[in-house]
C-alpha cells in the first residue's frame, strides 16, 4: 500500500529527496521541467517517497478530453493543435490532476511512445486508422516514473533511447511511428522521476549510459536512517485523521501556488552567474546541463523559499544534486569550499601578493596554505627568466637549532620536533650540492615542464 506523502517520515538521510521532489512539482507546473533521480540502498524509501507524492500534485487545465493533456492556450497534438479560440471554447475546458504515470521494465515500445488504436481500427460503425498516445504522450505537462532505471537502461536499450529524445530538450521531442500511420512528432512537457541502486547489477546509471544520466538535472543520494528516534518514528507513525492531513496538503498547495507566482521573478544576478561560469572552465565540467541545471534548482528552490531572487545559499543547497552525477567528490568538495569561503566572485579576488622578506611561511596556526599559494603563484611563464631584471625577494629561513649533547631521547624528541616545522630542517637534494633555502629562487622551488626540460 502507497502511504500518503504528508504521513511520511522525514530525517536528515530522505529530507533531500522531499525537497527535490517538491521543487520538481513547481518546476513542472511552471512548464519548465525538473528531472530527478533518486539513488540509494534498497529498503531507504526512495520509492515510497516519489510514488507517494502522487497525493500533492497540484491540478492542470487541459481542453475537455484530450488524452495528451493540450493547454487551452497552447494546444500541441495533431487533434487540437490547428483550431482557433473559438473552436477551442467551443470544446471546452476541465481540470484534472497533474498526470503520474510509471513505465515499467516489460513496457513496449508501442505503449510507451503511441501507435494504432486498434479499438477505432476494427470498429463496425466508423473504422479509421487513428492515434493512440502512448505513456509519454499521456504525460504531457506531468510526471513519468520509472524504477530502476539503471536495469532499464541495460536491458531495455531502444526505451532508453526514447528517453533521450523527451529530455534531451526542454520541451521535448516525441516521435510516433506505426506502419499504416503518417509519422507524428509532438513536443513533450515530461518530468522524468526515476530511482535506482547503484550497488546493485547493473551498477550506477552513469557506468551503463551516461547520456541518459547527464538528463537528469539533480541527482539525490538516500541513506538509511541512523538515527533511534527516526527508526521509532518509523515504527510507530503518527496518525494522522483526515481534517489534519487535508490541512497539511492545503499547506503544500499554498506553498506550491505561492512559488508558481514567484519563479517569473527569478533571476540570478552577475555575480552567480560569474561564479557559475568559472565553476564550468575551472573544474573542467563536460556538459553545459550541469549549468542548466543549478540555474533551473536554484530558480525553483528560491521560489518555493518565498524569495525573489536567487542568492548563494539557494546554490549551496542545489550544487550538490546538480554535480553529483557529474563531478568526482573531491571536485565538488572544492567547489563546495569556494562557494562557502569565499564572499565575492572568484575573479573579484585580489592577485596573491610578492612574499615580504621578513614575513613567516607558517601562519599563526602552523597552515601553510598562504605560503603554498604564494609558491604556484610566483611561477614564470617559459622565458620570463631572462627578461626579469628585478632581484627576486628570499624566503626566509630559521637557523637549525644545535643538537644538545644530552641522552639518546632527548635527541630523538628534538628531532621529532624539528620535523614538524620545515622551517628548521635543511633540505638536501642530491646529486646536486646542497644549498640553504635562503639561497633558493622561488622559480627553483616548483618546477614545471619547461624548466625540467631546461635542467637535463
Amino acid at each position: 500500500m502507497v502511504r500518503d506523502y504528508v504521513s511520511l517520515v522525514r530525517h536528515p538521510d530522505n529530507a533531500s529527496l522531499f525537497q527535490a521532489v517538491e521543487m520538481s512539482i513547481l518546476a513542472a507546473q511552471s512548464k519548465v521541467p525538473l528531472h530527478i533521480h533518486a539513488e540509494g540502498l534498497r529498503g531507504t524509501g526512495k520509492t515510497s517517497i516519489l510514488r507517494a507524492a502522487r497525493s500533492i500534485v497540484p491540478r492542470i487545465e487541459r481542453v475537455r478530453g484530450c488524452l495528451y493533456n493540450c493547454d487551452p492556450k497552447a494546444p500541441h497534438c495533431p487533434k487540437h493543435a490547428g483550431l482557433d479560440e473559438a473552436a477551442l471554447a467551443q470544446l471546452g475546458s476541465e481540470w484534472i490532476p497533474m498526470p503520474f504515470l510509471e513505465i515499467s521494465h516489460s513496457a513496449k515500445v508501442a505503449t510507451i511512445v503511441g501507435g494504432i488504436d486498434l479499438e477505432k481500427l476494427v470498429s463496425r460503425a466508423h473504422p479509421e486508422a487513428a492515434l493512440l498516445p502512448g505513456t509519454l504522450a499521456q504525460a504531457h505537462r506531468g510526471i513519468v516514473f520509472i524504477d530502476e532505471i539503471n536495469r532499464l537502461a541495460d536491458t531495455s536499450p531502444e526505451l532508453a533511447d526514447i528517453l533521450l529524445d523527451v529530455m534531451g530538450t526542454k520541451p521535448g521531442r516525441l516521435q510516433i511511428e506505426d506502419p499504416g500511420l503518417p509519422k507524428v512528432e509532438i513536443s513533450s512537457l515530461v518530468t522524468v522521476w526515476a530511482a535506482s541502486n547503484p550497488d546493485e547489477d547493473p551498477g550506477p546509471l552513469e557506468g551503463i549510459r551516461r547520456q541518459l544520466a547527464d538528463r537528469f538535472d539533480l541527482c539525490v543520494g538516500v541513506k538509511r536512517p541512523t538515527s533511534h528516534a527516526t527508526l521509532m518514528a518509523i515504527l510507530q507513525p503518527e496518525a494522522l485523521d483526515e481534517v489534519e492531513t487535508g490541512k497539511v496538503q492545503q499547506s503544500i498547495a499554498a506553498r506550491f501556488m505561492g512559488g508558481l507566482q514567484r519563479m517569473a521573478k527569478q533571476s540570478l544576478n552577475s555575480e552567480l552567474l560569474a561564479f557559475l561560469a568559472n565553476v564550468y572552465l575551472d573544474h573542467g565540467l563536460e556538459s553545459l546541463r550541469a549549468l542548466e541545471a543549478i540555474t533551473l534548482a536554484a530558480k525553483v528552490h528560491a521560489a518555493l523559499g518565498g524569495k525573489n531572487e536567487v542568492d548563494r545559499e539557494d546554490l549551496r543547497a542545489v550544487i550538490p544534486l546538480a554535480l553529483k552525477h557529474r563531478v568526482a567528490p573531491h571536485v565538488l568538495g572544492d567547489i563546495m569550499e569556494v562557494l562557502n569561503n569565499s564572499r565575492s566572485a572568484p575573479e573579484d579576488v585580489p592577485e596573491a601578493k610578492e612574499v615580504a622578506p621578513q614575513e613567516s611561511i607558517l601562519d599563526a596556526g602552523g597552515n601553510n596554505r598562504g605560503f603554498l599559494s604564494r609558491l604556484f603563484g610566483s611561477l614564470r611563464e617559459p622565458g620570463a627568466e631572462d627578461k626579469e631584471a628585478t632581484p627576486q625577494t628570499v624566503l626566509p629561513v630559521s637557523t637549525p637549532a644545535p643538537m644538545p649533547l644530552g641522552n639518546e631521547e632527548t635527541r630523538r624528541a628534538l628531532i621529532d620536533a624539528n620535523l614538524v616545522n620545515p622551517e628548521l630542517v635543511t633540505i638536501i637534494a642530491p646529486p646536486n650540492a646542497a644549498l640553504p633555502l635562503d639561497a633558493v629562487s622561488e622559480s627553483r622551488l616548483v618546477m614545471g615542464e619547461v624548466e625540467l626540460g631546461r635542467d637535463k
